[in-house]
């Protein structure tokens, strides 16, 4: 069949290790040996730098294709025999510039609703830790290298997971034809109901690997941290994770059902689908509907918003993720969640022009933007307060899209959740520092240590890696240490203090580690307030 070549050769390869083992070779577990899943047995083997165990491309659903595609995600078909977990699964259909960059190892295919598992390479039954990869869910992929979970498991003793799930018009097409197949009525939320199989999955076969289903943490950045919102807020996730950790997200990613069913119905035109359009885009070449549907997020880079996200369909989600979050209504559970500081500045270099701008086209580009707020948003983004009127001008984009969002989900987790944890990545040591600022992203590969690995080493250099190779150890222990226990603090550790709506505090994390109060209080009230006057529930900032 095409779908198995699919996983079976185009979708292979192996990554360069670099460090020994430095295991007692006659107290490990013992990677090949098969394990029982609901769907058969799977083995694995040893990663390349020996420390853990890997399964890669293990299936958690059935290639949403033909009739499957925009529909939920259904178990995946058992098989007989031993399955050889040791190929990765393909990346989900998306731009293949935008695959690329995110280095991929692998092609791309509709089948691709797979996962990969890092256990330590010893007895014992330890933390889950179940990463969502970012990219606006429009791309990324779970085989990024900088995603692989080998270090993250051997140094924290945790078994790490990380998830595919189908990404732009797959995975978050809204249509009134869809919605009708469905006994929920449910339409637009595809790449969250695949992300909701994958951690039942996880509860139901990770025991087999090591894990404990009673100590589930979930954890993801940008997209990944908007779906671990989600993911806190839908009931179809209760009962299936204990700890959630956001990074650069927020909380307040999801279209009205409308405004999706609007767009469904352009996306059916524009692929000439207008009559019977679920039997005619089901029946369309995939690369044909992606090239078509604009997954590229050329919206949203001009001002008008994703396109592709979840959708306020009343079975996933019966309001924004923030919103259900306020009410109370959500899955109650530890919160670790920050952003990093400065997240949009490398934009100012994609604009030469905005490099030039004087705090007259600053005030003047502001006021077009903010209408009637714009007085409200100069008074708390003076430019001299951020160097130039350009850098200014993203940290209100860098705001209103993440840094915000992260917080006002923070907060209203904290009203119902004392086990509330804030922080603020800061570190900037890294190669073209100067320019990045501590940029989106940057905290990544300090989480999973592969600050070696594409395609983030090229911040990283023999000058630099010793340092960001401590902060690493640093940021990787207050991580593990939470999804442990739903508290960073540990023996060693500077103090971390929970998050208190009424007193909050936030910790940094950069070359010295401190606690201190918020700066970004002020201009989240800006962001709310503008937020508040919008027609659209999700209107992310884009630059024109």
């Amino acid at each position: 069949m095409v779908l198995v070549s699919c996983l079976a050769v185009a979708c292979t390869t192996g990554y360069e290790g670099s460090r020994g083992s430095g295991l007692d070779e006659e107290n490990v577990f013992p990677c090949g040996t098969p394990v029982q899943t609901a769907a058969g047995l799977l083995q694995g083997a040893v990663d390349k730098e020996g420390k853990t165990c890997v399964w890669k491309g293990v299936p958690y659903a059935e290639p949403p294709v033909g009739e499957l595609r925009w529909r939920p995600p259904q178990p995946a078909r058992p098989w007989s025999g031993v399955r050889q977990a040791n190929k990765w699964g393909c990346a989900c259909m998306q731009s293949e510039v935008m695959r690329i960059l995110h280095s991929a190892p692998v092609k791309m295919s509709e089948d691709c609703l797979y996962l990969n598992i890092w256990r330590p390479r010893k007895p014992g039954v330890f933390p889950v830790m179940v990463w969502i990869h970012g990219g606006g869910y429009f791309c990324g992929t779970a085989t990024s290298p900088m995603y692989f979970g080998d270090r993250l498991a051997a140094n924290g003793d945790v078994v790490v997971v990380t998830i595919n799930y189908r990404l732009n018009a797959f995975g978050f097409l809204a249509h009134e034809a869809f919605a009708g197949e469905e006994p929920h009525h449910s339409t637009g939320n595809y790449g969250t109901l695949d992300q909701v199989a994958a951690v039942q999955w996880v509860h139901d076969n990770i025991h087999g690997f090591g894990g404990d289903p009673d100590n589930v943490t979930l954890f993801g950045q940008s997209a990944g941290g908007w779906s671990v919102c989600t993911l806190l807020a839908t009931p179809l996730a209760g009962g299936l994770f204990h700890r959630a950790i956001l990074e650069s997200g927020g909380c307040n990613a999801a279209w009205p059902l409308e405004k999706g069913l609007e767009d469904g119905a352009w996306t059916a035109e524009a692929l000439g689908c207008s009559e019977d359009p679920a039997q005619c885009m089901r029946g369309m070449d995939a690369k044909a509907i992606l090239k078509k549907a604009d997954p590229f997020p050329s919206r949203y880079l001009a001002g008008e918003g994703m396109r592709f996200i979840n959708h306020v369909d009343g079975y996933v989600l019966t309001g924004t993720p923030l919103s259900m979050i306020q009410s109370g209504d959500f899955n109650k559970v530890p919160l670790l969640a920050g952003s990093t500081r400065d997240e949009f500045q490398p934009l100012i270099y994609t604009r030469v022009a905005m490099g030039l701008w004087t705090k007259k086209r600053y005030e003047s580009a502001v006021r077009k933007r903010y209408g009637r707020h714009a007085d409200h948003a100069l008074r708390v983004y003076p430019a001299d307060a951020y160097g130039s009127p350009a850098k200014a001008f993203v940290a209100i984009l860098g705001d209103r899209g993440l840094i915000c969002p992260t917080y006002e989900g923070l907060r209203a987790v904290a009203a119902f959740q004392p086990a509330t944890y804030y922080y603020r990545f800061d570190y900037d040591g890294v190669r073209f520092g100067r320019f990045t600022g501590a940029m989106h992203v940057m905290e990544v590969p300090f989480v999973f240590q592969n600050m070696d690995r594409q395609p983030m080493d090229w911040l990283f250099d023999f000058l630099n890696i010793d340092e960001a190779m401590e902060l690493s150890r640093v940021v990787q222990r207050y991580w593990v240490t939470f999804a442990r226990a739903g508290d960073p603090n540990d023996e060693g550790l500077a103090f971390w203090p929970q998050f208190r709506p009424q007193d909050p505090k936030v910790q940094v994390l950069d070359e010295t580690i401190k606690t201190t109060v918020p700066d970004n209080m002020e201009r989240c009230a800006f962001c709310a307030e503008y937020d508040s006057d919008q027609p659209a529930i999700f209107a992310a900032d884009g630059l024109r």
